[in-house]
């Protein structure tokens, strides 16, 4: 054993004392009464140790006990020297700012000297820490292809954008994993001054790509740019931004179609730059495919300005609340607790801005609409707010006044989940940011992917993200969201307490029963882990000889399908191409609902018989021909688009085609979903899993039902604004799929294609919705009032909106969602 290796385990042992444990428990515990000065002079000399001795761990425990004991003492100097020391500059320069007198820093050269120093470390107004610069610089130095592991509040997104403008007179394309996040980054693109001069056009839509732009920025979803990608087969992109980069790594057909994706981008320009973005992983080679030639570099920070407080407790046990302290490993009591549920316990420890996360999205309202019930503080105060007024108002005037986030919203609750309208998702974040009288958003894993909420505690109810607990990587990225840097290093609101952040788990009636707190915890937090990459993603796979058979064959059929998309995109054996037109189209299309090689012949036989019936004229028509070209004889794999066998089923996706080719607003289609409820004779009606409450009869397994009977007309009104959403997903995500091949293959009528795909066959209206506009926004903007601010090139379909139409549609009463929305749009 080493010398070193023996200082750090004496070092170790000293935290095993009982004088170390006494004291550092009433450091943690506020127990000012039991700290004597010879106590806070034994933890700064051991904290100084820890500091020293290179250790990860053990330097993060200094790091604690001098955080803990300036927050606690509110004697911020020697966090101010340790912050110097480490790098630290957001935190010295608030110190400076908020607690140090200019005589106090010029007292010393070396202090005045380094206070200057610190502002080669400001960028915009605000301070980088030492990582954050190193993060940045790397971006920038760095010439091929690379992995930034920047954690939440270490400006990921400026790097994405300056990457951007780095590379604003190229082709560029940022593949982002969801829709929500499509609109956010475009907004931030075009809030950068620069980045609208430069960049002719950002392409979010693939129909907006003409096939003769020599650069442009494309902000994309993978199924997205696969569309872009089929439809120009010479396509090809000099760099390519992968934000969250993390989710490809899962073992999801999302994660393999980004894999496969990423390898067509390769495959066209070997020579495009592939810069992944993730708030967390272990080693950048974990993304990196075996069939594809790029390499990676990899930066990442070991810095640690923030340290956890972890608190945990049993509502089915004890009652009693715990901190677990991730250094020493242990549970500390801190009180014995009254609380009888989870409403009590939110409402007794309560911050000004809170999270609460809860897995199931039926968990979600109705623990929101639990906690709104209650009386809390400021509930008739925030009935009066007119800000929250002009909220309920907006939400009911869009959807319907019995909505029942807006019951949530009056009492200073708001939820946010998938089975909510995706402009109301994106409304509800910003509204919960700006509005002081929110306190509380109740919210799933949708929170996980780049959105930014300001919040200074987080309530975990359920400690499982879909089916599976968290794992450490998962439960870092969300305990990440609270306390941004932006909030603790606020000029005017800023608080060092929050760099602390607190975190509650509690298990109780929205948790698994046979959940124990205390050992996710130390699989999940305790200090001295190694957080290791679990790669399930089968296409980043290079060792094959240990995959199961089935593994062995999920991945031949993975490749199998990226042949027939891109042929020659890599080097396999075994791969079996299609040779029919309608096949290809399956393929180009991603379509994932049977065997495409297996049912060729099939699929071809009924298209060849199809072609007698003629041109499709009704919706009613499509649906047939879904069934009659893709499910006659067909063996069909998954569930939901098995479904369609039943005539009942295609009758109802007819009507929600027939409505969407009508451009129904949201408001028009809950009406119309409840009226056709109320026509029906049977009222037992599939829901899904999600939000079933029976199953259809006593030979049922699953609760996929809902009976409407003894059900209110408010109850119908959240039901059908659930299931519109859950529909029109399905519709977008599915059945689209096939109604481009039909159009594709000629079967379609292009005016019911164009009012099927956009709602309208306007094509001025069409235009904006390519450009990514929501339908009613479009229809909005394209009145005669708004004429003057708004350019549409429909040669190119080109948009430009003035900034100025803002004022004009608050001004002539427009409803704030669309005004919200078109925010998005506007530079």
């Amino acid at each position: 054993m080493s010398i070193e290796e023996l200082t750090i385990g004496k070092l170790r042992r000293n935290i095993d004392s009982g004088d170390f444990q006494t004291a550092y428990n009433d450091l943690l515990l506020n127990n000012l009464l039991g700290l004597k000065d010879d106590d806070i002079q034994f933890l700064f000399k051991l904290a100084i140790l820890f500091l020293q001795y290179g250790d990860y761990s053990l330097a993060k425990l200094g790091y604690r006990i001098v955080l803990r004991y300036s927050n606690v003492y509110k004697d911020y100097r020697p966090l101010y020297d340790i912050s110097i020391n480490k790098g630290y500059i957001p935190i010295s320069k608030f110190i400076e700012a908020s607690y140090f007198n200019s005589e106090e820093i010029s007292k010393r050269f070396f202090n005045t000297f380094f206070s200057a120093f610190k502002d080669n470390f400001k960028q915009d107004r605000i301070y980088l820490s030492y990582g954050q610069r190193e993060l940045i610089d790397f971006s920038k130095r760095t010439e091929g292809s690379f992995v930034l592991v920047a954690p939440t509040s270490y400006g990921k997104s400026e790097i994405i954008i300056s990457k951007v403008l780095e590379n604003a007179n190229k082709k560029v394309c940022i593949i982002v994993p969801s829709k929500a996040l499509l609109a956010q980054t475009k907004r931030r693109l075009l809030n950068n001054n620069t980045i609208a001069a430069a960049v002719k056009r950002v392409i979010t839509h693939p129909e907006m790509y003409k096939g003769t732009e020599q650069r442009f920025v494309a902000v994309l979803t993978q199924e997205r740019l696969l569309r872009l990608l089929q439809q120009h087969s010479t396509l090809s992109f000099d760099i390519v931004l992968v934000d969250e980069a993390h989710n490809l790594l899962k073992a999801e057909s999302r994660a393999t179609l980004l894999a496969q994706v990423l390898l067509i981008l390769v495959k066209r320009n070997p020579d495009t730059l592939l810069n992944f973005f993730t708030p967390f992983i272990a080693e950048g080679k974990s993304l990196q495919s075996p069939y594809a030639p790029y390499s990676l570099k990899s930066q990442s920070t070991a810095e640690y300005l923030k340290v956890e407080r972890y608190y945990y407790l049993d509502l089915t046990g004890d009652r009693k609340l715990y901190l677990y302290d991730q250094f020493i490993n242990k549970s500390i009591l801190v009180q014995k607790t009254s609380h009888k549920s989870e409403i009590d316990f939110l409402q007794a420890f309560r911050a000004n801005k809170n999270i609460v996360y809860i897995n199931r999205p039926k968990d979600i309202e109705k623990l929101a609409q639990a906690l709104s019930k209650q009386e809390i503080d400021q509930v008739e105060l925030t009935r009066r707010t007119p800000e929250i007024q002009e909220l309920i108002t907006a939400i009911g005037e869009f959807l319907h006044p019995d909505y029942r986030l807006l019951q949530c919203i009056r009492s200073g609750v708001v939820y946010h989940h998938g089975g909510m309208p995706d402009v109301i998702r994106l409304y509800v974040e910003n509204v919960f940011a700006k509005i002081p009288a929110l306190q509380f958003i109740v919210t799933n894993s949708t929170l996980l992917e780049g959105v930014n909420i300001p919040a200074e505690r987080i309530f975990i109810l359920s400690n499982k993200v879909g089916r599976r607990t968290f794992s450490k990587s998962q439960f870092k990225n969300l305990i990440g969201r609270v306390c941004r840097f932006s909030e603790i290093f606020n000029e005017e609101k800023g608080n060092l307490n929050l760099l602390e952040p607190e975190i509650y788990l509690i298990k109780g009636d929205y948790s698994d029963k046979r959940s124990n707190l205390v050992a996710f915890l130390q699989r999940t937090a305790k200090s001295d882990l190694t957080i290791e990459d679990e790669v399930e993603n089968l296409m980043l796979v290079s060792e094959t000889d240990n995959l199961t058979s089935e593994q062995k064959k999920e991945l031949q059929e993975s490749l199998q399908y990226l042949e027939n998309i891109e042929p020659n995109t890599i080097e396999t054996k075994n791969i079996v191409y299609v040779t029919s037109e309608i096949a290809k189209l399956c393929f180009k299309n991603n379509v994932y609902d049977f065997d495409i090689i297996k049912n060729e012949q099939a699929i071809q036989d009924n298209f060849d018989r199809y072609l007698n019936v003629g041109v499709i004229h009704t919706t009613e028509e499509v649906m047939n021909a879904i069934y009659e070209i893709f499910m006659h004889g067909v063996d069909v794999s998954d569930e939901n688009f098995d479904r369609l066998r039943n005539e009942a089923a295609r009758r109802f996706y007819s009507m929600i085609l027939e409505w969407r080719t009508t451009g129904s607003s949201y408001k028009q289609m809950i009406g119309k979903f409840i009226s056709y409820w109320n026509r029906l004779t049977d009222k037992i009606i599939f829901v899904g899993p999600k939000w079933g409450e029976i199953t259809r009869n006593e030979f049922g397994v699953k609760a996929l039902y809902v009976d409407l009977n003894g059900k209110t007309d408010a109850d119908k009104v959240n039901l059908a604004i659930l299931r519109i959403k859950e529909e029109q997903d399905y519709v977008d995500n599915n059945l689209i799929k096939y109604i481009e091949i039909l159009n594709d293959l000629g079967l379609i009528s292009g005016d019911l294609y164009e009012k099927i795909k956009f709602g309208t066959s306007d094509k001025s209206i069409i235009c904006l919705l390519k450009n990514g506009l929501s339908l009613d926004l479009a229809k909005c903007i394209n009145k005669p009032e708004y004429r003057r601010f708004v350019s549409i090139n429909l040669e190119t379909d080109e948009v430009s909106l003035d900034k100025r139409i803002i004022l004009e549609m608050e001004a002539n009463g427009e409803n704030p969602i669309l005004v919200f929305e078109i925010t998005y749009h506007t530079n």
